[in-house]
Formats: structure tokens, sequence, C-alpha cells
């Protein structure tokens, strides 16, 4: 085998090692940014509920 050959040869299998590693890493990265989305969206949604309550509780004691 020549010089070149081997290169080419430790190239492509260094890559098939990083690149699924990369791809890996972005997933769990995107995964915990929309697990945070969603807690958000939970508590915010949880908010407008207890505001809505207080409300209707507030327009019962008036009546």
């Amino acid at each position: 085998m020549e010089y070149w050959q081997i290169i080419l040869a430790i190239v492509i299998v260094g890559l098939s090692i990083v690149i699924p590693i990369y791809y890996s890493y972005k997933s769990k990265k995107a995964k915990a940014a929309e697990r945070s989305a969603e807690a958000l969206e939970r508590m915010q949604i949880r908010e407008y509920g207890r505001k809505i309550n207080e409300e209707t509780r507030a327009k019962k004691i008036i009546s």
C-alpha cells in the first residue's frame, strides 16, 4: 500500500468514529433545550390557570 492510501484509510476510519459522536451530542443538546422549553411552557400555563382561578373566586366573593 502507498502512503496516500494509508492516510485515506485513517481519515475514513477517524470520520466514521467522530461523526456519530458529534450527532449524538448534538441531538442530546437539542432534546435538553426542548425539555427546558416544555417546562417553561407548563409553568406559564399553570400561572395562567391560577390567575383565572383567582379572578373567578374574586367574582364569587363580590356577588
